[in-house]
């Protein structure tokens, strides 16, 4: 280990070493992801491309190891980690977009997480964001076990390796499943081990992150929710360059409905949060407009997934308005 201006690093043999025993584990790396600014430790992400018995991409980090975490004294053992995700093969690992960026800045941050709190991180161990990662899943925690090994392998020691030299520290693997709010409420109250078998009674614990699985503990639905013909796993990230307030307001009629947009138009923000949009079918009578039970607020990246023609007009300035015609969307003249 390498420590150099309050930054911890492996040294070129660990490093060598430690992306040695990734692809011993889980396959040839084909590139890196690397860090450009790093003020603690350096934590690169390793990517291993779907393979022969591996229809998955799994990101591991590679840098978290170099240092110990703060662990109780008994446990000095279980000091060092690298932490992983198994993503889909066609999950956009390069996107910014927070749809597909999540687990990667969650491995990130999960890296520096035991420095930060002073804590540690291990088998069973959870960590909540409070909210959902992202507009199109309601995961909102992760919890840390074992990885996933091919049949072929064997658990235990393969789960770790040893850095050479003078201080021979063992590093463990720890993969990242995303839990429920539901399912992390239960980790909390039974343990990890009652969750995990839970998970294998109902054949839900998936080596690679989806984000359609069912939820092992659903709530049941608010008496007042609406039926969205979209799930949120459905969503795609179509707006990952968009700047500014990115919610707008849309009736029932398109997000329930499934109708197109009709007549929409761009008005002055009514907030922060606001882009200033407001989107309608065209056929809502006065009295469902005047329901505010029959309209909401929704990203521009929702609307854009009921209808896609939204997606060249958005950028357009305030006062405007667009009505469907022959040919799609077109502006109307005289908005003021």
């Amino acid at each position: 280990m390498q420590e150099t201006a309050n930054q911890f690093l492996y040294s070129t043999e660990e490093q060598s070493v430690a992306r040695d025993a990734m692809e011993a584990r889980f396959g040839p790396i084909s590139g890196v992801l690397r860090e450009m600014v790093s003020p603690d430790i350096r934590v690169d992400l390793c990517v291993i491309d779907p393979g022969p018995g591996r229809p998955y991409q799994t990101i591991v980090t590679c840098g978290m190891g170099a240092r110990d975490m703060p662990t109780p004294p008994e446990l000095r053992g279980f000091a060092r980690a690298e932490l992983l995700f198994m993503l889909p093969p066609d999950w956009d690992i390069r996107s910014r977009d927070e749809c597909r960026y999540w687990p990667l800045r969650w491995l990130k941050l999960l890296a520096r997480l035991p420095w930060e709190e002073d804590s540690w991180l291990g088998w069973g161990h959870t960590v909540p964001n409070g909210e959902p990662f992202a507009e199109n899943t309601d995961f909102s925690a992760v919890l840390l076990l074992d990885p996933y090994l091919s049949p072929q392998q064997q658990a235990g020691e393969a789960c770790a390796f040893q850095l050479p030299g003078e201080s021979g520290a063992t590093v463990r693997f720890y993969q990242c499943f995303a839990l429920y709010e539901e399912e992390l409420r239960y980790q909390l109250d039974h343990g990890a081990q009652a969750l995990l078998e839970r998970f294998t009674e109902q054949n839900l614990l998936m080596p690679v992150l989806q984000l359609g699985r069912p939820n092992l503990f659903p709530a049941p639905p608010a008496a007042n929710s609406k039926r969205l013909l979209l799930a949120k796993h459905q969503l795609q990230p179509l707006l990952p360059d968009w700047e500014g307030p990115a919610d707008c307001l849309a009736t029932d009629r398109i997000v329930v409905d499934g109708a197109p947009v009709g007549y929409c138009y761009r008005e002055a923000p009514a907030g922060d949060w606001d882009s200033g949009w407001r989107f309608t079918a065209g056929d809502e009578s006065d009295d469902y407009m005047d329901d505010p039970r029959r309209s909401d607020i929704y990203s521009l990246n929702c609307l854009a997934n009921y209808d896609a023609d939204i997606l060249p007009i958005l950028s357009t300035p305030a006062p405007c308005a667009f009505a469907r015609g022959a040919h799609g969307l077109t502006r109307l003249k005289n908005i003021r």
